[in-house]
């Protein structure tokens, strides 16, 4: 196997400088890319698919040509190093109808400065190239600027990050940016200058850089609450510039199901069971009961309340209340009963939504006489007011506030 290595390489290369000979171009000025120590680097150069792909290459470039990877359709990767090909290059033709050729740099240091050639070899049209110049960022001050704060979004939303927030910082004196993300204190690289660089499932598809290097992130998804992105900038007179901003995710919750048990034993207990789905970050479950209660007549209720967390990261929340009855009424009373959810939203603001209503008398459910109510939103702090509805005798409380 290793023979055969040889020979397809040295095959590409005299195959290389027989084309050579016909045609030679060089797409794009040198481009100069400016990195930090340790941080990684990714370089990627693309062509128009015309005629036959012939064979590409990455070369460094000092007082020789020093091979560094090469790609044959027929013969696949080369690399003339000990890691694999495949940690060190990526070929992959994106829409577009283009070739794109990625070389990996990983923890770069002055010894990875220098000069990389990225070529296309293409049979008729020749050869196409393209030259990045790598330069370490050394000796820079300590970071000058910085500035941290949170983002309010709700699921399914699109995020927009600006990497300067409230600066004047002309972007034509940005040399290099980077986008970091954290999480539990791990940083990882998810794009340096402009092109991706995490591999992660978490944003494949979801993460693109737009003009003054701002971060869009669509849509955003449950896991992402807590997440930490960070903007690296380095200009042109040395300074390391850094915009930190943590996402807080919410997600409305649907609205609140009540329903009776059917089982009532002799002594008069009734079972009731109020459900929220869909929750996040957190909501409350609150009973509320409107009654005509007789006197000398007693009643005791108590409340449990779970919770669990779904598949998708969403929490489910079940309260129950017991309405015990020491014994049969004497007259025929009557009990409404409802359930009201409360959970934050963007913008320091509340959603509430309530459950239909259920009335009831003591041995005899009635139809619910309430539709549900819509969900609706007010700011922090806003309690749910009384019903309009009730009458003079009546007696109205809430009895139970379970909380997730």
């Amino acid at each position: 196997m290793e023979k055969k290595w040889t020979y397809c390489a040295v095959y590409s290369i005299i195959q290389m400088h027989l084309v050579r000979g016909i045609v030679e171009e060089t797409f794009g000025a040198e481009e100069h890319i400016y990195a930090l120590p340790g941080s990684d680097v990714n370089l990627t150069c693309q062509t128009q698919k015309k005629g036959i792909l012939v064979q590409m290459q990455w070369s460094k470039v000092t007082d020789k040509v020093d091979l560094l990877a090469v790609y044959h359709p027929q013969h696949g990767f080369y690399c003339d190093s000990k890691s694999a090909c495949r940690s060190l290059v990526a070929f992959r033709e994106p829409p577009g109808n283009v070739f794109e050729w990625t070389l990996y740099l990983r923890n770069v240091s002055s010894s990875t400065t220098g000069k990389y050639e990225c070529s296309f070899t293409l049979y008729p049209e020749g050869i196409q190239t393209k030259i990045y110049s790598l330069k370490i960022q050394t000796n820079v001050a300590q970071e000058e600027w910085k500035n941290n704060h949170t983002i309010e979004i709700e699921i399914n939303g699109t995020l927009e990050i600006p990497c300067f927030q409230n600066t004047s910082l002309e972007i034509s004196s940005v040399l290099t940016f980077a986008w970091l993300v954290e999480d539990n204190g791990t940083q990882k690289t998810l794009t340096t200058g402009g092109h991706p660089i995490s591999n992660s499932a978490l944003f494949k598809d979801r993460v693109r850089i737009g003009t003054d290097y701002r971060l869009y992130l669509s849509p955003v998804q449950i896991h992402d609450d807590g997440w930490k992105f960070s903007c690296h900038v380095v200009v042109r007179t040395g300074r390391v510039l850094r915009s930190s901003t943590t996402v807080k995710v919410f997600a409305k919750p649907e609205i609140p199901m009540i329903v009776e048990n059917n089982a009532m034993d002799v002594i008069g207990e009734r079972i009731f069971t109020c459900s929220l789905r869909n929750v996040f970050p957190t909501a409350n479950l609150t009973w509320f009961i409107q009654r005509s209660f007789p006197q000398g007549e007693r009643e005791e209720m108590y409340t449990t309340s779970e919770k669990r967390k779904n598949k998708d990261g969403f929490w489910e929340l079940k309260s129950v209340l017991t309405s015990v009855y020491d014994n049969k009424p004497a007259h025929s009373n009557n009990l409404t009963i409802w359930c009201m959810a409360l959970s934050p939203a963007p913008g320091h603001k509340v959603w509430n939504s309530s459950s239909e209503k259920i009335t009831f008398f003591l041995g005899s459910l009635n139809p619910p006489i309430d539709s549900p109510l819509n969900a609706t939103e007010s700011t922090l702090g806003t309690r749910p007011s009384l019903a309009n509805s009730i009458s003079p005798t009546a007696h109205h409380s809430a009895i139970n506030h379970s909380k997730l």
